[in-house]
């Protein structure tokens, strides 16, 4: 992190690392695998897979998709 190029790039990709996080620990949360929030959800599975590994970063329809789908809301805070 004392590298400044490093930092900025690290601290601008934290909220995609955030989102997957989230992602994951809610839907393991909720005992489903990505198929079935796929069905619940009607998000594409292989969607799913790439938001889950960082290689998309989802529009907020598809959150507020995946989220509904487990019987969850998104929250957006400003700090």
């Amino acid at each position: 992190m004392k590298d400044p190029e490093f930092r900025k790039e690290w601290e601008a990709q934290e909220l995609e690392y955030q989102i997957q996080e989230e992602l994951i620990k809610a839907r393991i949360a909720c005992n489903m695998t990505q198929s079935e929030l796929a069905e619940k959800s009607g998000i594409r599975q292989s969607n799913i897979s790439r938001i889950e590994n960082g290689n998309a970063v989802p529009r907020l329809y598809t959150l507020c998709a995946l989220a509904s789908a487990m019987g969850k809301k998104i929250r957006i805070a400003i700090v």
